[in-house]
C-alpha cells in the first residue's frame, strides 16, 4: 500500500489570488492618498484666495464713505482725477472697476472690484444712478484653475 504524503504549504493558485487582492488594496491605497493630497492643495489655494479677499475688503472699508464728507454724495463713481493708485484713493467708490489680472505676490490670482448705489428698499441689490446713503461694494477673487470667490459688502454713511 501506497502512503500519501500530506504536503503542507500554498499552492499557485492560493499565491496568485493573495498577490491580486495585495495589489488591489495597495492601488486603493494610493488613490486615496493621491485624493487626500489634491484636497489639501485645492484648500490651500482656497485659504489664499480668502486672505485676498480680506485684505482688499478691509482696505476698501478703511477708506471714507464718499468724496464729500455728507450729503448730497459725489454722483461720479470710480476714480477721482489724479487718484491712479491705490495708495491715492481716498472713498470707497474709487474702486469701483479696479482690477488686477495678476497679483505681484500671488501670480495666479486676479481681483476685480465693482461699485455701486443701492436702496434698502431692493434689498440692496438693484444699482441706482442716484445717490444713496449706501454703497454695494461687490469684490471678486479669480484664480486660474480653481472657481472665482465672490463678495459683496453693503457700507453705509453712517448717517
Amino acid at each position: 500500500m501506497k502512503k500519501i504524503k500530506k504536503i503542507n504549504g500554498f499552492t499557485l493558485i492560493e499565491v496568485m489570488i493573495v498577490l491580486i487582492l495585495l495589489t488591489l488594496s495597495f492601488m486603493v491605497f494610493l488613490r486615496a492618498l493621491n485624493t487626500g493630497k489634491s484636497v489639501r492643495a485645492n484648500s490651500e489655494l482656497r485659504t489664499i484666495q480668502g486672505v485676498i479677499l480680506n485684505s482688499i475688503e478691509n482696505e476698501i472699508r478703511a477708506r471714507r464713505f464718499d468724496e464729500n464728507i455728507s450729503p448730497p454724495w459725489s454722483p461720479q463713481i470710480g476714480e477721482d482725477s489724479g487718484e491712479s493708485s491705490v495708495e491715492q484713493f481716498d472713498d470707497i467708490d474709487d474702486f469701483h472697476n479696479y482690477t488686477i489680472s495678476s497679483l505681484s505676490e500671488y501670480p495666479a490670482y486676479g481681483l476685480s472690484v465693482s461699485v455701486s448705489y443701492v436702496l434698502p428698499e431692493s434689498k440692496f441689490r438693484v444699482s441706482q444712478n442716484s445717490q444713496t446713503n449706501y454703497k454695494n461694494v461687490a469684490v471678486m477673487i479669480s484664480h486660474k484653475t480653481l472657481p472665482s470667490i465672490t463678495d459683496t459688502m453693503i457700507i453705509s454713511s453712517g448717517l
